[in-house]
């Protein structure tokens, strides 16, 4: 259910939307906090997830179901529900990427070890992951009965979204590593998620566990149970009757978070605060060529059904580093549908970073 990340900016150039017009609300827990100048604030434009300016009109209906956080890096933050958990989706994966760059750091795992791609693909859930999974394979050039440098199978855990890399890195460095990896990044209480478990019981809760990360285990160890899942897949109407309200269930038991938490270990990685790994972490977030003006994008996201997560950080020349959340929940259909074939909340996001009045519209949206 997890899907591929398209490209994080679609235009390198700022976005030039409409100026506010009259005076925003005082309400400090709506309007977040901010130190730009006050603006006028009118209303807002018409929801449309399918372009920027829509965008915005689409957080002001929609205060409910939105958590955001965005830092321009030069003392300027807009915050709404920003403490509230969220469901994630492939969003979570930074915590996964911190462990792996912690353990390459301290010595721990090898980056150019050659892992079995029948190890990886132990945790692959076959047509759950929008082709992330065979797009990544295609990408690296192996086969199933090959194998993958490890720092390889990371790439495709941010670059596609595959899903059977995180967990198989949860079961190599197991839990503490990735707590530990969160705190770090200021993230507590981290709860290290499963995407396979969340799958699992989505499309087959009479076989799953009461701990979803058994139930994992269980599929990735046992072949008898795999085959079991796979032919379950085949038969009709295996999906619940209400696969959004469901999905958006096991996520909030199993893969929350807030937009501050995942702001704030983009925020480490990108200033090096993250500390020993900072710099394998940042590298492989900021896969895609920096935009024009700017040392580097960091990216990643997620998309279950109702369910559009983004996190962005960007290093500028000067030394600023910007950062951007958006955790969105209880989408429609049809909105859910029209957000992920447009992705401009992306666009938004970096607009948002980079151009106060852009900013500011987004202050008065929320």
């Amino acid at each position: 259910m997890s899907t591929k990340v398209l490209a994080a900016v679609a235009v390198t150039t700022a976005l030039t939307l409409t100026a506010c017009t009259d005076s925003p609300p005082d309400d400090a827990t709506a309007t977040g906090t901010a130190t730009s100048p006050a603006v006028d604030c009118g209303p807002p434009p018409a929801a449309d997830v399918t372009s920027p300016e829509g965008w915005i009109g689409y957080l002001a209906e929609h205060p409910d179901s939105v958590g955001l956080v965005i830092d321009d890096g030069h003392g300027n933050v807009v915050a709404h529900r920003a403490d509230d958990p969220q469901p994630l989706a492939s969003a979570v994966k930074v915590v996964h990427l911190a462990a792996y760059a912690q353990a390459v750091a301290d010595g721990t795992l090898d980056p150019a070890e050659q892992i079995p791609v029948a190890e990886w693909e132990r945790w692959y859930l076959p047509d759950t992951d929008g082709g992330a999974h065979p797009a990544a394979m295609q990408r690296l050039g192996v086969t199933a009965e090959g194998t993958v440098a490890l720092d390889d199978l990371v790439t495709a855990m941010i670059q596609e979204s595959d899903n059977a890399a995180p967990d198989y890195l949860r079961d190599r460095l197991g839990d503490d590593a990735l707590t530990a990896a969160a705190e770090q990044g200021g993230w507590h209480d981290f709860a290290p998620p499963t995407m396979l478990g969340n799958t699992l019981g989505f499309i087959a809760p009479e076989d799953t566990d009461a701990d979803l990360w058994d139930t994992a285990q269980h599929y990735a160890n046992d072949p008898g149970f795999r085959a079991e899942i796979h032919k379950l897949l085949q038969q009709p109407d295996v999906l619940p009757d209400d696969p959004y309200g469901e999905m958006d269930r096991i996520q909030r038991d199993d893969n929350a978070g807030t937009a501050e938490q995942l702001a704030g270990i983009h925020r480490a990685i990108a200033d090096g605060s993250f500390g020993s790994g900072a710099d394998i972490a940042r590298e492989h977030l900021e896969w895609q060529p920096a935009p024009p003006g700017t040392e580097g994008l960091g990216f990643k996201g997620g998309s279950l059904p109702g369910i559009l997560t983004e996190a962005m950080s960007l290093r500028l020349a000067d030394g600023t580093v910007a950062t951007a959340v958006i955790l969105t929940s209880n989408m429609t259909e049809a909105d859910y549908t029209a957000a992920r074939g447009s992705f401009a909340h992306q666009g938004l996001m970096f607009a948002a970073m980079t151009e106060p009045e852009i900013f500011d519209r987004i202050r008065c949206a929320v």
